[in-house]
């Protein structure tokens, strides 16, 4: 029932612009009417802002699931029943070039006010309500539009962020999707409730700051739960960065070090997305002009789905979050020649991927992403190493090879894949820039020349694919040799292997006359 509340007339008749949307809306008012479009789309629209509508949620007087699947079942969307205590479902439609998702719960209190007043702040409190092929009315009982014209964040009633802790993060996100000041009440009540987050089931946790992390600031997002003291909960490795010195040439602890890298890798990721440029300055310029020409590649093997709708891509910003997590628990302090204290971090690579794996696991991410974060963090300096080791030169084959090899081994095994060396070549990308003040960096133009012929290596022909089919394989080996499987064979191949991606051998018959000396040698 709207009876008591103001019912605000658009200036324009709103629809979305996918037409399933639109049949689905039409199909569950002929089943509920009245139906009701809530949420962050009702902000997003009158912000000018929902012109990517993917997902929808809306409200009904009752029995959602029931309506849900009658509408579901005669346009063909899948249906879940998300939460049947609550009446939530959840409706997919997959048959377009993108995924569409609908939510349509059941009126908490049973009408759309105590429903509306039931929400966390003003500006996700107000609803539309759904006619025949468009809306045209807007509900807004606790004042959401005039917020939203003044760029504030506001707690619906006093009790809305007790109720659920989760909304101190979403809070936090909101704040800086939107770049609105949080009111004083408000912000006042957040701090008081920090502890409260550790109330919150992981997986909640782990999908608002996605969320956060997706934003083009992700290190805003992680400064303002800095501030908030938020960070020590929900990611305490992080917050453990913070004051932990390191020597030249870094000018910045470990902390404002990785917030820098954060802020390179979402400049990366924006690019290869295509939503922005990478960024105006000298190296941003120099960076893109070198890697453009496997923009393509690039975005075949980075916009794959790797669980639950989170792409490649979108770790990008995390490989950055925690590829020094391991630094705190590995300084050791040495005196320079000078007098001055020298800070070394041996072994944080495989520390920092330790604890990648214990916190992704208890944010109940999957096993592929863990094993993913997990190889990115104990290779992100080997580009580094190699950049000092061929300084002044091209890369060879065979160190690339091994890159691209040591990079997939913990994910895929033996088998050489390029996804996880190309994640590591971006993020050591955006380690190197975050090490240094200046723009360029020191070097810049041969450490991006070096990133480049990895990313050929990986992604560009005459590279890592010509290993994929061997000149020589077991068996071939077995019966020339009369050899047994077993260890033996697989140390052969893969030595073969190698001297292929290196272009030392380049038929079958190179491959045999190199088995047959290496043989020879180990007898």
């Amino acid at each position: 029932m709207v009876s008591s509340l103001t019912v605000e007339l658009l200036s324009i008749h709103w629809q979305p612009a996918q037409a399933a949307f639109v049949a689905l809306l039409n199909a569950l008012a002929e089943v509920a009417d009245p139906v009701y479009i809530v949420g962050g789309v009702v902000r997003d629209l009158l912000l000018q802002r929902a012109d990517k509508l993917n997902d929808l949620d809306v409200v009904i007087s009752r029995d959602a699931n029931v309506a849900a699947r009658r509408a579901a079942d005669r346009l063909g969307w899948a249906y879940y029943p998300l939460d049947a205590d609550r009446d939530v479902a959840r409706l997919v439609f997959t048959a377009g070039p993108t995924p569409l998702v609908c939510d349509v719960a059941g009126m908490r209190g049973g009408d759309l006010e105590t429903d509306l007043q039931a929400r966390d702040f003003t500006v996700n409190a107000m609803a539309l309500r759904w006619r025949r092929n468009c809306a045209t009315e807007l509900i807004d009982p606790v004042g959401g539009r005039s917020d939203l014209e003044a760029r504030v964040l506001r707690r619906v009633t006093p009790w809305s962020l007790a109720e659920d802790p989760v909304r101190l993060l979403r809070g936090v996100r909101l704040a800086i999707q939107l770049g609105f000041a949080i009111e004083e009440a408000t912000l006042v009540q957040m701090l008081r409730l920090s502890d409260a987050l550790r109330l919150v089931s992981a997986e909640r946790v782990r999908d608002e700051l996605w969320k956060m992390l997706a934003l083009s600031e992700p290190d805003k997002a992680l400064e303002m739960l800095r501030e908030f003291r938020f960070l020590h909960t929900v990611l305490p490795e992080v917050a453990q960065m913070e004051d932990v010195a390191q020597s030249a040439p870094h000018d910045a602890d470990v902390y404002h070090h990785t917030l820098r890298a954060v802020r390179y890798a979402a400049a990366l990721h924006g690019w290869i997305v295509g939503e922005r440029g990478i960024d105006h300055t000298p190296a941003g310029a120099e960076l893109a002009a070198a890697l453009t020409p496997y923009l393509g590649r690039l975005r075949q093997v980075l916009l794959e789905i790797v669980a639950a709708e989170r792409r490649l891509v979108d770790w990008l910003v995390w490989f950055a979050l925690w590829h020094d997590a391991g630094k705190p628990a590995t300084r050791s302090i040495e005196q320079a020649p000078d007098g001055s204290p020298r800070y070394r971090f041996l072994g944080h690579e495989e520390v920092g991927a330790r604890l990648a794996r214990q916190r992704m696991e208890a944010l109940k991410f999957s096993r592929h992403e863990v094993a993913l974060l997990q190889a990115v963090t104990r290779m992100h300096m080997r580009p580094h190493h190699l950049h000092t080791a061929f300084r002044n030169g091209s890369l060879s084959r065979r160190a690339c090879y091994r890159f691209f090899r040591d990079a997939s081994q913990s994910v895929y095994g033996n088998a050489a894949h390029a996804e996880v060396g190309i994640a590591t070549v971006l993020l050591a990308l955006a380690d190197y820039q975050a090490i240094f003040a200046e723009s360029p960096p020191p070097e810049w133009s041969a450490y991006v020349r070096h990133a480049a012929e990895l990313i050929q290596f990986g992604l560009g022909p005459g590279g890592l694919e010509c290993v994929r089919k061997p000149l020589v394989d077991g068996r071939l080996l077995m019966h020339y040799f009369k050899l047994e499987p077993g260890r033996q064979v697989g140390e052969l191949l893969e030595q073969l292997r190698e001297a292929q991606a290196a272009g030392e051998i380049t038929t079958p018959e190179e491959g045999l006359a190199l088995a047959a000396e290496l043989l020879a040698g180990s007898r």
